[in-house]
C-alpha cells in the first residue's frame, strides 16, 4: 500500500531543507582558509549527489524495491531546491561580473 503524503510531513522536510541551505550559506564564512573555488566546487558536488540520490530513489520506486512515494518525492524536491539554489548563485555571480565589467569600462 502506498502511504499518503501529509502536508505536515512536507512542511517539516521543507524546514529541514531550509536549515540545510542556511548551513551551506554560512559555511564559507565559518570555514577558515576555504577559497571560492572549493566552496563552489563543493556546492556543485552536493547538487550532483542530491540529483543522483533522487534518480536512484526513483528507479527503486519504478522497480518495486521501495513503495515509499514520500521518500521519492522528498528526494526529488531536495534535488530540485538544491539545483535552483545553485542556479540562483550562478545568476548572481554573472550579474556581479557584468556589473563589475560595465563599471570598469565607464
Amino acid at each position: 500500500m502506498i502511504d499518503k503524503i501529509s502536508p505536515d510531513m512536507l512542511l517539516k522536510n521543507i524546514d529541514q531543507l531550509k536549515s540545510s541551505v542556511n548551513q551551506q550559506a554560512e559555511a564559507p564564512e565559518t570555514t577558515s582558509g576555504a577559497d571560492f573555488k572549493s566552496v563552489l566546487g563543493n556546492l556543485i558536488e552536493d547538487v550532483d549527489n542530491a540529483q543522483k540520490e533522487a534518480d536512484v530513489s526513483l528507479k527503486k520506486l519504478a522497480t518495486g524495491e521501495t513503495n515509499s512515494i514520500q521518500e521519492v518525492v522528498m528526494k526529488m524536491e531536495q534535488a530540485d531546491v538544491s539545483f535552483k539554489m545553485m542556479l540562483e548563485i550562478r545568476n548572481k555571480l554573472l550579474q556581479a561580473y557584468k556589473d563589475i565589467m560595465s563599471s570598469s569600462q565607464s
